[in-house]
């Protein structure tokens, strides 16, 4: 394929080579390689304007009796119908990771609601227990705390983190003017893990104890 085809450039060194009067396909070559990448609506747009100008001027007289014209046109169809191919391939990629972000951040909005709704309900609760669970993702961690932690509440967790390995279930209860939380096999630093989660989705820094290790509010996380 020839990659000067949707080139300014490479058209117009054919016109100037050939004497061909342009019917706008220059413009619309520079148009194009001027375009935003990450505009693929305004870049599809382009590229069809480009085989629309090439179409037209091969069933012009002069240049169809062009072989080395009519070739080069034949190149920049053959590349803007590949290029176009590509662009919309992005274009689908882009809108289902737009998609996907848009769920995600609804899922953290609703997330960050119970969890503090939650969170205030166990503090007054006079020393009830409630279920927990963690999950790390590739850039959060966050928990849930609910009386009992349900399917729904778990596939919200891997929603706000963009991970899929669930913790254990583990207990928590407000004891001391801390939320103690119990876990078997409990990894070290849980409770500053445990309270950056929180504090990162509800901006709060709340007193956390997991079995002997404490995270006070005032401490760095």
């Amino acid at each position: 394929m020839n990659t000067n085809a949707l080139t300014e450039n490479g058209w117009k060194a054919v016109i100037a080579k050939h004497r061909i009067k342009d019917n706008g396909l220059q413009r619309a070559l520079a148009d194009y390689q001027r375009s935003d990448e990450d505009d693929h609506a305004e870049q599809l747009k382009g590229i069809a304007k480009i085989n629309q100008l090439a179409a037209a001027l091969q069933r012009n007289k002069d240049i169809a009796g062009n072989e080395a014209v009519a070739d080069y046109l034949d190149d920049v169809q053959e590349a803007a119908d590949a290029e176009q191919r590509e662009i919309a391939k992005a274009k689908m990629t882009a809108g289902k990771a737009e998609a996907e972000a848009e769920k995600r951040e609804k899922a953290e909005d609703a997330y960050e609601a119970k969890l503090t709704v939650t969170l205030n309900k166990l503090k007054s609760s006079n020393g009830a227990s409630y279920e927990f669970m963690f999950c790390d993702g590739p850039d959060d961690c966050a928990v849930i705390v609910a009386p009992t932690i349900s399917a729904q509440q778990k596939q919200q967790l891997m929603q706000v983190t963009g991970g899929k390995r669930l913790s254990k279930v583990g207990s928590c209860r407000f004891e001391d003017g801390k939320y103690v939380f119990s876990l078997e096999h409990a990894p070290s630093g849980l409770a500053r893990k445990l309270q950056a989660a929180i504090a990162n989705f509800t901006g709060r820094k709340l007193p956390i104890m997991v079995g002997p290790e404490a995270a006070d509010a005032d401490a760095e996380s």
